[in-house]
Protein backbone atom coordinates (compact mmCIF):
# COMPACT_ATOMS: atom_id res chain seq x y z
CA UNK A 1 0.00 0.00 0.00
CA UNK A 2 0.78 3.79 -0.44
CA UNK A 3 0.52 5.24 3.30
CA UNK A 4 0.77 8.86 4.11
CA UNK A 5 1.66 9.35 8.04
CA UNK A 6 0.45 11.92 9.58
CA UNK A 7 2.97 13.35 12.68
CA UNK A 8 5.30 15.13 14.13
CA UNK A 9 8.44 15.16 11.75
CA UNK A 10 11.13 11.76 12.45
CA UNK A 11 13.33 14.72 13.55
CA UNK A 12 11.42 15.83 16.48
CA UNK A 13 12.78 14.37 19.87
CA UNK A 14 9.71 13.33 21.26
CA UNK A 15 7.78 10.66 22.21
CA UNK A 16 5.74 10.69 18.55
CA UNK A 17 8.64 11.67 16.93
CA UNK A 18 10.71 8.37 18.05
CA UNK A 19 7.59 6.45 17.00
CA UNK A 20 6.93 7.87 13.78
CA UNK A 21 11.18 7.72 12.77
CA UNK A 22 10.56 4.08 13.70
CA UNK A 23 7.14 2.64 12.32
CA UNK A 24 7.81 4.63 9.12
CA UNK A 25 10.80 3.51 8.23
CA UNK A 26 9.94 -0.08 9.49
CA UNK A 27 6.60 -0.08 7.39
CA UNK A 28 8.82 0.87 3.98
CA UNK A 29 11.11 -2.32 4.84
CA UNK A 30 7.82 -4.14 5.66
CA UNK A 31 7.01 -3.01 1.23
CA UNK A 32 4.53 -0.37 1.71
CA UNK A 33 5.40 3.08 0.06
CA UNK A 34 5.48 5.92 2.41
CA UNK A 35 5.20 9.64 2.97
CA UNK A 36 4.70 11.58 6.28
CA UNK A 37 2.88 14.53 6.74
CA UNK A 38 5.04 16.53 9.09
CA UNK A 39 2.36 19.00 11.27
CA UNK A 40 5.18 19.78 13.27
CA UNK A 41 8.88 19.90 13.01
CA UNK A 42 9.51 20.68 9.10
CA UNK A 43 9.26 23.55 7.38
CA UNK A 44 10.17 24.27 3.10
CA UNK A 45 9.19 22.34 0.83
CA UNK A 46 8.78 18.65 -0.16
CA UNK A 47 11.74 16.68 0.90
CA UNK A 48 12.87 13.27 1.12
CA UNK A 49 14.41 11.25 3.69
CA UNK A 50 16.11 8.51 2.32
CA UNK A 51 13.02 6.58 0.47
CA UNK A 52 10.57 8.62 2.10
CA UNK A 53 8.90 11.70 1.20
CA UNK A 54 8.55 14.45 3.66
CA UNK A 55 5.67 17.04 3.71
CA UNK A 56 5.98 20.26 5.39
CA UNK A 57 2.41 21.45 7.28
CA UNK A 58 2.27 24.65 6.77
CA UNK A 59 -0.55 25.87 8.47
CA UNK A 60 0.61 23.74 11.43
CA UNK A 61 -3.13 22.33 12.29
CA UNK A 62 -1.91 18.25 12.45
CA UNK A 63 -2.57 18.78 8.62
CA UNK A 64 -6.29 18.83 8.40
CA UNK A 65 -6.28 21.70 5.84
CA UNK A 66 -3.10 20.49 4.09
CA UNK A 67 -4.11 16.52 4.12
CA UNK A 68 -6.19 16.20 1.27
CA UNK A 69 -3.54 17.51 -1.14
CA UNK A 70 -0.80 15.61 -0.05
CA UNK A 71 -3.13 12.61 0.05
CA UNK A 72 -3.92 13.19 -3.57
CA UNK A 73 -0.27 14.26 -4.12
CA UNK A 74 1.68 11.24 -2.72
CA UNK A 75 -1.53 9.04 -4.66
CA UNK A 76 -2.32 7.21 -1.44
CA UNK A 77 -4.17 4.25 -0.57
CA UNK A 78 -4.06 5.25 3.57
CA UNK A 79 -3.78 7.73 5.97
CA UNK A 80 -2.21 6.81 9.66
CA UNK A 81 -2.77 9.86 11.95
CA UNK A 82 -0.55 9.62 14.91
CA UNK A 83 -1.76 12.48 17.29
CA UNK A 84 -4.87 12.83 19.45
CA UNK A 85 -7.87 12.09 18.01
CA UNK A 86 -10.20 15.24 18.43
CA UNK A 87 -7.82 17.84 16.35
CA UNK A 88 -8.61 15.96 13.51
CA UNK A 89 -12.35 16.44 13.50
CA UNK A 90 -12.43 18.53 10.10
CA UNK A 91 -10.90 15.77 8.16
CA UNK A 92 -11.63 15.52 4.49
CA UNK A 93 -14.33 12.85 4.56
CA UNK A 94 -13.17 11.58 1.33
CA UNK A 95 -9.79 10.24 2.74
CA UNK A 96 -9.32 6.70 3.81
CA UNK A 97 -8.21 6.70 7.11
CA UNK A 98 -7.10 4.79 10.29
CA UNK A 99 -6.32 7.03 13.36
CA UNK A 100 -3.42 5.43 15.69
CA UNK A 101 -4.64 7.33 18.96
CA UNK A 102 -3.93 7.87 22.59
CA UNK A 103 -6.64 8.12 24.93
CA UNK A 104 -5.15 9.27 27.98
CA UNK A 105 -8.76 10.20 29.81
CA UNK A 106 -11.44 7.95 31.66
CA UNK A 107 -14.25 7.82 30.19
CA UNK A 108 -13.39 8.33 27.29
CA UNK A 109 -13.88 11.98 25.91
CA UNK A 110 -16.91 13.10 24.00
CA UNK A 111 -15.00 15.22 21.62
CA UNK A 112 -12.96 11.92 20.85
CA UNK A 113 -16.39 9.74 20.36
CA UNK A 114 -17.77 12.63 17.99
CA UNK A 115 -15.05 12.24 16.18
CA UNK A 116 -15.06 8.40 16.01
CA UNK A 117 -18.80 8.64 14.78
CA UNK A 118 -19.19 11.03 12.59
CA UNK A 119 -15.50 11.08 10.37
CA UNK A 120 -16.78 9.15 7.43
CA UNK A 121 -13.45 8.22 5.77
CA UNK A 122 -12.20 6.47 9.27
CA UNK A 123 -11.81 2.53 8.39
CA UNK A 124 -10.56 1.24 11.57
CA UNK A 125 -8.98 2.88 14.61
CA UNK A 126 -6.00 1.43 16.22
CA UNK A 127 -5.13 2.27 19.67
CA UNK A 128 -1.69 2.05 21.84
CA UNK A 129 -3.17 0.41 25.03
CA UNK A 130 -5.57 -1.93 25.62
CA UNK A 131 -6.91 0.76 28.12
CA UNK A 132 -8.23 2.62 24.97
CA UNK A 133 -9.21 -0.08 23.31
CA UNK A 134 -11.71 -1.28 26.17
CA UNK A 135 -12.70 2.72 26.38
CA UNK A 136 -13.77 2.11 22.73
CA UNK A 137 -15.00 -1.16 23.04
CA UNK A 138 -17.01 -0.07 25.81
CA UNK A 139 -18.88 2.55 23.56
CA UNK A 140 -19.64 -0.25 21.15
CA UNK A 141 -16.41 0.52 18.86
CA UNK A 142 -14.57 -1.91 16.98
CA UNK A 143 -10.63 -1.02 16.94
CA UNK A 144 -7.08 -2.61 16.30
CA UNK A 145 -4.66 -2.22 19.25
CA UNK A 146 -0.77 -1.81 18.43
CA UNK A 147 1.12 -0.69 21.12
CA UNK A 148 4.37 1.70 20.83
CA UNK A 149 7.90 0.16 21.05
CA UNK A 150 11.37 0.03 21.94
CA UNK A 151 14.65 -0.97 21.19
CA UNK A 152 15.24 -3.02 23.69
CA UNK A 153 19.16 -3.57 21.97
CA UNK A 154 19.78 0.02 22.46
CA UNK A 155 17.58 1.06 26.05
CA UNK A 156 18.91 -1.92 28.11
CA UNK A 157 20.95 -2.61 31.66
CA UNK A 158 24.72 -1.13 31.20
CA UNK A 159 26.43 -1.74 34.27
CA UNK A 160 29.69 -0.80 33.26
CA UNK A 161 28.78 2.32 31.60
CA UNK A 162 26.72 3.16 34.30
CA UNK A 163 29.43 2.92 36.77
CA UNK A 164 31.18 5.13 34.66
CA UNK A 165 28.89 8.02 34.02
CA UNK A 166 27.77 8.11 37.20
CA UNK A 167 31.47 8.14 38.26
CA UNK A 168 31.80 11.31 35.41
CA UNK A 169 29.08 13.29 37.71
CA UNK A 170 30.02 12.71 41.14
CA UNK A 171 26.79 10.24 41.66
CA UNK A 172 28.49 7.78 42.79
CA UNK A 173 26.91 7.65 46.31
CA UNK A 174 23.81 9.58 45.27
CA UNK A 175 20.08 7.93 44.67
CA UNK A 176 19.51 9.26 41.35
CA UNK A 177 15.77 10.17 40.37
CA UNK A 178 14.66 10.79 37.05
CA UNK A 179 12.17 12.32 34.90
CA UNK A 180 12.12 12.42 31.34
CA UNK A 181 9.14 13.93 30.01
CA UNK A 182 7.53 17.14 28.02
CA UNK A 183 6.61 19.94 30.15
CA UNK A 184 2.82 21.13 28.69
CA UNK A 185 -0.51 21.74 30.23
CA UNK A 186 0.74 19.87 33.07
CA UNK A 187 0.42 16.79 32.27
CA UNK A 188 3.24 15.22 33.00
CA UNK A 189 2.36 16.73 36.56
CA UNK A 190 5.73 18.04 37.53
CA UNK A 191 4.01 20.07 40.20
CA UNK A 192 3.43 16.97 42.21
CA UNK A 193 6.61 15.53 40.99
CA UNK A 194 8.81 18.00 42.39
CA UNK A 195 7.28 18.60 45.72
CA UNK A 196 7.81 15.15 46.12
CA UNK A 197 10.71 14.67 45.52
CA UNK A 198 11.54 18.40 47.50
CA UNK A 199 9.77 16.49 50.26
CA UNK A 200 12.22 13.29 49.75
CA UNK A 201 15.49 15.19 49.88
CA UNK A 202 14.29 17.08 53.19
CA UNK A 203 14.89 13.44 54.18
CA UNK A 204 18.32 12.71 52.84
CA UNK A 205 20.02 15.85 52.95
CA UNK A 206 23.43 15.69 50.68
CA UNK A 207 21.84 12.16 49.08
CA UNK A 208 19.89 13.21 46.01
CA UNK A 209 20.35 13.80 42.58
CA UNK A 210 17.14 14.74 40.08
CA UNK A 211 17.31 14.61 36.68
CA UNK A 212 14.61 16.78 34.96
CA UNK A 213 14.90 15.98 31.09
CA UNK A 214 12.81 18.57 29.72
CA UNK A 215 12.11 22.33 28.63
CA UNK A 216 12.10 24.15 31.93
CA UNK A 217 10.88 26.90 30.30
CA UNK A 218 7.90 25.51 27.48
CA UNK A 219 5.73 28.13 26.82
CA UNK A 220 3.61 25.58 26.49
CA UNK A 221 4.19 24.24 30.25
CA UNK A 222 4.87 26.12 33.34
CA UNK A 223 7.95 28.09 34.40
CA UNK A 224 9.93 24.93 35.40
CA UNK A 225 12.68 27.00 36.27
CA UNK A 226 11.24 29.46 38.20
CA UNK A 227 9.37 26.69 40.12
CA UNK A 228 13.11 24.97 40.95
CA UNK A 229 14.05 28.42 42.02
CA UNK A 230 10.95 28.94 44.40
CA UNK A 231 11.74 25.63 46.05
CA UNK A 232 15.32 25.82 46.41
CA UNK A 233 15.72 22.95 44.26
CA UNK A 234 19.02 24.02 41.86
CA UNK A 235 21.68 22.25 43.88
CA UNK A 236 20.12 18.98 43.17
CA UNK A 237 18.47 19.13 40.05
CA UNK A 238 20.36 18.40 37.20
CA UNK A 239 18.77 19.48 33.36
CA UNK A 240 20.20 19.09 30.02
CA UNK A 241 20.64 22.73 28.62
CA UNK A 242 18.27 24.48 25.91
CA UNK A 243 20.89 24.30 23.39
CA UNK A 244 20.94 20.80 23.97
CA UNK A 245 17.20 19.90 24.02
CA UNK A 246 16.89 21.98 20.57
CA UNK A 247 19.75 20.73 18.49
CA UNK A 248 18.56 16.95 19.84
CA UNK A 249 19.52 14.78 22.00
CA UNK A 250 20.53 10.98 20.52
CA UNK A 251 18.96 7.69 21.56
CA UNK A 252 22.21 6.12 22.43
CA UNK A 253 22.47 9.47 25.00
CA UNK A 254 18.94 9.18 26.11
CA UNK A 255 19.67 5.14 26.67
CA UNK A 256 22.71 6.29 28.66
CA UNK A 257 20.99 8.47 30.72
CA UNK A 258 18.67 5.90 31.92
CA UNK A 259 21.53 3.92 32.86
CA UNK A 260 22.37 6.34 35.84
CA UNK A 261 18.65 5.95 37.01
CA UNK A 262 18.18 4.51 40.29
CA UNK A 263 14.61 5.26 39.88
CA UNK A 264 12.40 6.71 37.27
CA UNK A 265 9.30 8.86 38.42
CA UNK A 266 6.49 10.08 36.17
CA UNK A 267 3.71 10.96 38.44
CA UNK A 268 1.41 11.56 35.01
CA UNK A 269 -2.32 12.55 35.32
CA UNK A 270 -2.82 10.47 32.14
CA UNK A 271 -0.67 8.36 29.26
CA UNK A 272 -2.64 7.42 25.88
CA UNK A 273 1.11 5.05 26.16
CA UNK A 274 4.17 6.12 28.30
CA UNK A 275 6.75 5.61 26.13
CA UNK A 276 9.55 6.88 28.82
CA UNK A 277 8.39 3.94 31.08
CA UNK A 278 8.71 1.37 29.08
CA UNK A 279 12.41 2.68 27.76
CA UNK A 280 13.18 3.06 31.33
CA UNK A 281 12.21 -0.29 32.42
CA UNK A 282 13.90 -1.72 29.33
CA UNK A 283 16.96 -0.32 30.82
CA UNK A 284 16.26 -1.95 33.97
CA UNK A 285 15.50 0.89 36.00
CA UNK A 286 12.14 0.66 38.19
CA UNK A 287 9.65 2.86 37.82
CA UNK A 288 7.18 4.85 40.13
CA UNK A 289 4.01 6.55 38.23
CA UNK A 290 0.26 6.88 38.67
CA UNK A 291 -2.17 3.69 39.05
CA UNK A 292 -4.45 5.09 36.17
CA UNK A 293 -5.52 5.42 32.05
CA UNK A 294 -2.59 2.65 29.79
CA UNK A 295 0.10 3.14 32.84
CA UNK A 296 -1.57 0.14 34.62
CA UNK A 297 -0.60 -2.43 31.91
CA UNK A 298 2.77 -0.79 31.69
CA UNK A 299 3.93 -1.64 35.35
CA UNK A 300 6.84 -4.84 35.39
CA UNK A 301 9.00 -3.25 38.22
CA UNK A 302 8.46 -0.55 40.46
CA UNK A 303 5.69 1.43 42.44
CA UNK A 304 2.01 2.56 41.83
CA UNK A 305 1.10 5.76 43.39
CA UNK A 306 -2.78 4.96 44.31
CA UNK A 307 -4.24 7.58 46.57
CA UNK A 308 -5.70 9.80 43.03
CA UNK A 309 -7.83 12.23 42.80
CA UNK A 310 -10.35 13.26 39.78
CA UNK A 311 -9.44 16.47 37.92
CA UNK A 312 -12.12 17.55 35.22
CA UNK A 313 -10.42 18.78 32.28
CA UNK A 314 -11.11 20.63 28.94
CA UNK A 315 -12.03 17.47 27.05
CA UNK A 316 -15.17 17.10 29.25
CA UNK A 317 -13.72 13.98 31.02
CA UNK A 318 -11.64 12.93 34.10
CA UNK A 319 -7.65 12.57 34.65
CA UNK A 320 -5.85 11.69 37.92
CA UNK A 321 -3.96 14.32 40.07
CA UNK A 322 -1.96 12.67 42.97
CA UNK A 323 -0.61 13.77 46.28
CA UNK A 324 3.14 15.02 46.77
CA UNK A 325 3.14 12.99 50.07
CA UNK A 326 3.04 9.55 48.02
CA UNK A 327 5.04 10.55 45.35
CA UNK A 328 7.92 11.24 48.68
CA UNK A 329 6.10 7.38 50.14
CA UNK A 330 6.95 5.91 46.35
CA UNK A 331 10.53 7.26 46.51
CA UNK A 332 11.21 6.25 49.80
CA UNK A 333 10.46 2.72 49.05
CA UNK A 334 12.48 2.46 46.30
CA UNK A 335 14.94 4.12 48.64
CA UNK A 336 15.12 1.83 50.65
CA UNK A 337 14.88 -1.12 48.21
CA UNK A 338 18.50 0.05 47.22
CA UNK A 339 19.42 -0.20 50.44
CA UNK A 340 18.72 -3.23 51.47
CA UNK A 341 18.84 -4.84 47.51
CA UNK A 342 15.45 -5.87 46.79
CA UNK A 343 15.81 -3.20 43.86
CA UNK A 344 17.74 -5.86 42.41
CA UNK A 345 14.50 -8.26 41.71
CA UNK A 346 12.60 -4.86 40.41
CA UNK A 347 14.95 -4.46 37.74
CA UNK A 348 14.68 -7.65 36.15
CA UNK A 349 10.59 -7.47 36.83
CA UNK A 350 11.01 -4.01 34.82
CA UNK A 351 13.18 -5.17 32.19
CA UNK A 352 10.67 -8.61 31.46
CA UNK A 353 8.19 -5.99 31.18
CA UNK A 354 9.73 -4.10 28.60
CA UNK A 355 10.70 -7.16 26.18
CA UNK A 356 6.64 -7.61 25.39
CA UNK A 357 7.31 -4.25 23.78
CA UNK A 358 10.24 -5.03 21.73
CA UNK A 359 10.23 -3.29 18.46
CA UNK A 360 11.08 -6.77 16.19
CA UNK A 361 8.34 -8.26 17.77
CA UNK A 362 5.84 -5.94 17.50
CA UNK A 363 6.58 -4.74 14.32
CA UNK A 364 6.24 -8.61 13.22
CA UNK A 365 3.34 -9.74 15.25
CA UNK A 366 1.07 -6.78 14.85
CA UNK A 367 1.54 -4.48 12.19
CA UNK A 368 1.52 -6.97 9.55
CA UNK A 369 -1.90 -8.31 10.10
CA UNK A 370 -3.44 -5.22 11.01
CA UNK A 371 -2.46 -3.84 7.66
CA UNK A 372 -3.47 -7.14 5.70
CA UNK A 373 -6.65 -6.67 7.26
CA UNK A 374 -7.02 -2.98 6.57
CA UNK A 375 -6.12 -3.57 2.93
CA UNK A 376 -9.26 -5.70 3.01
CA UNK A 377 -10.91 -3.17 4.18
CA UNK A 378 -10.08 -0.74 1.39
CA UNK A 379 -11.01 -3.20 -1.51
CA UNK A 380 -14.43 -4.80 -0.13
CA UNK A 381 -17.49 -3.00 -1.41
CA UNK A 382 -19.12 -0.28 0.82
CA UNK A 383 -22.03 -2.16 1.36
CA UNK A 384 -20.39 -4.91 2.77
CA UNK A 385 -22.49 -5.88 6.43
CA UNK A 386 -21.32 -3.65 8.94
CA UNK A 387 -21.90 -0.40 10.31
CA UNK A 388 -20.32 2.65 9.82
CA UNK A 389 -19.90 5.01 12.64
CA UNK A 390 -20.99 8.33 10.93
CA UNK A 391 -24.11 7.33 10.36
CA UNK A 392 -24.95 6.96 13.50
CA UNK A 393 -25.46 10.42 13.66
CA UNK A 394 -28.65 10.52 11.57
CA UNK A 395 -30.84 8.11 13.84
CA UNK A 396 -33.13 9.75 16.28
CA UNK A 397 -33.23 9.67 20.11
CA UNK A 398 -36.84 8.48 20.18
CA UNK A 399 -39.87 8.30 17.75
CA UNK A 400 -43.39 8.02 17.81
CA UNK A 401 -45.07 5.10 17.49
CA UNK A 402 -42.70 3.00 18.92
CA UNK A 403 -41.58 0.99 16.28
CA UNK A 404 -38.64 0.84 13.79
CA UNK A 405 -38.19 -0.64 10.33
CA UNK A 406 -34.78 -1.63 8.91
CA UNK A 407 -35.27 -2.17 5.54
CA UNK A 408 -32.39 -3.64 3.67
CA UNK A 409 -30.98 -4.89 7.14
CA UNK A 410 -28.47 -7.48 6.12
CA UNK A 411 -28.27 -11.08 7.47
CA UNK A 412 -26.31 -10.21 10.63
CA UNK A 413 -28.50 -7.05 11.20
CA UNK A 414 -25.46 -4.64 12.35
CA UNK A 415 -27.39 -1.80 13.11
CA UNK A 416 -29.95 -3.66 15.20
CA UNK A 417 -28.75 -2.73 19.00
CA UNK A 418 -28.69 0.96 17.63
CA UNK A 419 -32.36 0.83 16.39
CA UNK A 420 -34.07 -1.21 18.78
CA UNK A 421 -33.22 1.49 21.44
CA UNK A 422 -36.19 3.42 20.38
CA UNK A 423 -38.69 0.78 20.05
CA UNK A 424 -40.06 -2.45 18.58
CA UNK A 425 -37.37 -3.78 15.61
CA UNK A 426 -38.29 -4.74 12.60
CA UNK A 427 -35.81 -6.39 9.89
CA UNK A 428 -36.22 -6.61 6.23
CA UNK A 429 -34.43 -8.60 3.73
CA UNK A 430 -34.57 -9.99 0.30
CA UNK A 431 -31.97 -12.60 0.76
CA UNK A 432 -33.66 -13.93 4.92
CA UNK A 433 -34.15 -17.50 5.29
CA UNK A 434 -36.78 -18.99 7.39
CA UNK A 435 -37.00 -18.70 10.98
CA UNK A 436 -34.30 -16.08 10.69
CA UNK A 437 -36.04 -13.29 12.81
CA UNK A 438 -35.52 -11.10 9.63
CA UNK A 439 -38.60 -10.77 6.93
CA UNK A 440 -37.92 -11.85 3.19
CA UNK A 441 -39.71 -9.00 1.82
CA UNK A 442 -39.39 -7.05 -1.29
CA UNK A 443 -38.63 -3.23 -0.95
CA UNK A 444 -40.85 -2.39 -3.65
CA UNK A 445 -44.20 -3.37 -1.86
CA UNK A 446 -44.03 -3.86 1.87
CA UNK A 447 -46.48 -5.72 4.05
CA UNK A 448 -47.37 -2.74 6.21
CA UNK A 449 -49.51 -0.24 7.11
CA UNK A 450 -49.51 3.18 6.66
CA UNK A 451 -47.47 5.26 9.06
CA UNK A 452 -47.39 1.51 11.09
CA UNK A 453 -43.52 2.77 12.07
CA UNK A 454 -42.09 5.61 13.91
CA UNK A 455 -38.63 5.60 11.83
CA UNK A 456 -37.73 3.61 8.55
CA UNK A 457 -33.77 3.37 8.16
CA UNK A 458 -32.37 2.19 5.04
CA UNK A 459 -28.59 1.88 4.64
CA UNK A 460 -26.58 0.78 1.59
CA UNK A 461 -29.53 -1.01 -0.24
CA UNK A 462 -31.34 2.31 -2.59
CA UNK A 463 -28.33 1.70 -5.13
CA UNK A 464 -29.31 -2.28 -5.73
CA UNK A 465 -32.75 -1.78 -5.91
CA UNK A 466 -34.61 -1.78 -9.65
CA UNK A 467 -36.79 1.26 -9.25
CA UNK A 468 -35.48 3.65 -6.39
CA UNK A 469 -38.26 5.89 -6.89
CA UNK A 470 -41.01 3.11 -6.02
CA UNK A 471 -38.73 2.12 -2.75
CA UNK A 472 -38.72 5.63 -1.61
CA UNK A 473 -42.30 6.04 -1.85
CA UNK A 474 -42.95 2.76 -0.03
CA UNK A 475 -40.59 3.59 3.05
CA UNK A 476 -42.27 7.23 3.13
CA UNK A 477 -45.85 5.35 3.25
CA UNK A 478 -45.21 2.70 6.61
CA UNK A 479 -42.99 4.99 8.72
CA UNK A 480 -43.48 8.69 10.17
CA UNK A 481 -39.95 9.49 9.96
CA UNK A 482 -37.14 7.76 8.01
CA UNK A 483 -33.59 8.15 7.06
CA UNK A 484 -32.20 6.28 3.32
CA UNK A 485 -28.71 6.59 3.22
CA UNK A 486 -26.93 5.22 -0.32
CA UNK A 487 -23.63 5.30 -2.35
CA UNK A 488 -23.30 7.50 -5.58
CA UNK A 489 -20.73 7.38 -8.42
CA UNK A 490 -19.01 10.42 -6.51
CA UNK A 491 -18.08 7.30 -3.30
CA UNK A 492 -14.41 6.67 -4.37
CA UNK A 493 -15.79 2.67 -3.78
CA UNK A 494 -19.15 2.76 -5.78
CA UNK A 495 -17.52 0.54 -8.96
CA UNK A 496 -16.16 -1.83 -7.10
CA UNK A 497 -19.01 -3.29 -6.80
CA UNK A 498 -20.75 -4.46 -9.92
CA UNK A 499 -24.24 -4.59 -8.47
CA UNK A 500 -24.48 -0.76 -7.66
CA UNK A 501 -26.86 1.20 -9.74
CA UNK A 502 -27.19 4.86 -10.32
CA UNK A 503 -30.12 6.40 -8.09
CA UNK A 504 -31.38 8.84 -11.20
CA UNK A 505 -31.53 12.50 -8.89
CA UNK A 506 -34.02 13.12 -11.52
CA UNK A 507 -36.55 10.59 -10.01
CA UNK A 508 -35.45 10.46 -6.23
CA UNK A 509 -35.09 14.01 -4.66
CA UNK A 510 -31.46 13.61 -2.58
CA UNK A 511 -28.60 15.37 -1.12
CA UNK A 512 -25.15 14.84 -1.78
CA UNK A 513 -23.14 14.21 1.40
CA UNK A 514 -19.40 15.73 1.26
CA UNK A 515 -18.38 12.18 1.19
CA UNK A 516 -20.64 11.54 -2.04
CA UNK A 517 -23.12 9.48 -0.38
CA UNK A 518 -26.98 10.39 -1.32
CA UNK A 519 -29.35 11.49 1.53
CA UNK A 520 -33.42 11.22 1.62
CA UNK A 521 -35.11 11.93 5.24
CA UNK A 522 -38.41 12.94 6.09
Amino acid sequence: MRILWDSVSPFVGSGYGMQTSVATKRLRSMGHDMAILCYYGLEGSKTEWGDITLYPNNPRDYGVIDAPIIYDDFKADLLITLVDLWVLRGMDPRLKWCPWMPIDHDPLPPLVLEALKKCPGIIKPITMSKFGMKQLNDNDIDCYYIPHTVNTNLFKPDPENREKNRAKYNWEDKFVIGTIATNQVERKNWNAGMQGVKMFEAKHPGEVVYYMHTNLNDKAGINLAAMRENMNMKEYTRVPSIAQMNIGISQATLAAAYNTFDVFLLPTKGEGFGIPLIEAQSSGVPIITTNCTAQTELMGGGWFINRLHKEWTAQASWQFNCEPEEVCERLEEAYQAKKDGSILEKQKQAREKAMEYDEDAIFSTYWPSVLADIEKLLKKPKNMEGVQNWRLAFLPQSVVPRKVLDVGSGLTTPYKKYLQTMGEYVAVDNRAEPNSGIINADAHKLPFENKEFGFVFCSEMLEHVTDPEKVVAELKRVGVHGCILFSTPKTPSFRIDPEHRVVDPRKVKYCEMATGDGLVSW
